[in-house]
């Protein structure tokens, strides 16, 4: 792993696991269907085929799109999707790319 990649991801969570930061840049990698290291709207439509509505799309939006640029960051999808697994929650990330 890059360094640059590894100094990213170790910013994340704390309490978030060397092999869970894999698990979430892989996640990431699955959405970015352009590979331009951004997610956008279009890109989380489609991967999840039509199962997740307007309101659901705004919600994950706001809470992941800090910087609010309209994209997600890789930084931005990993300290998110850190926080859900240290936030006493499910560690099951709800907007997890259908398989």
């Amino acid at each position: 792993m890059k360094w640059s990649v590894r100094l990213l991801m170790v910013t994340a969570a704390a309490a978030a696991s060397e092999q869970e930061l894999l698990e979430f840049k892989q996640d990431f990698l699955e959405f970015d269907l352009n590979k331009d290291n951004q997610i956008d709207a279009q890109e989380v439509r489609a991967q999840f085929k039509g199962n997740l509505d307007a309101k659901e799309l705004h919600q994950f939006f706001i809470d992941v799109d800090k910087d609010l640029s309209g994209t997600i960051s890789l930084q931005e999808y990993v300290d998110y999707a850190a926080s859900l697994n240290s936030g006493g929650e499910s560690t099951s990330n709800p907007y997890r790319a259908p398989e």
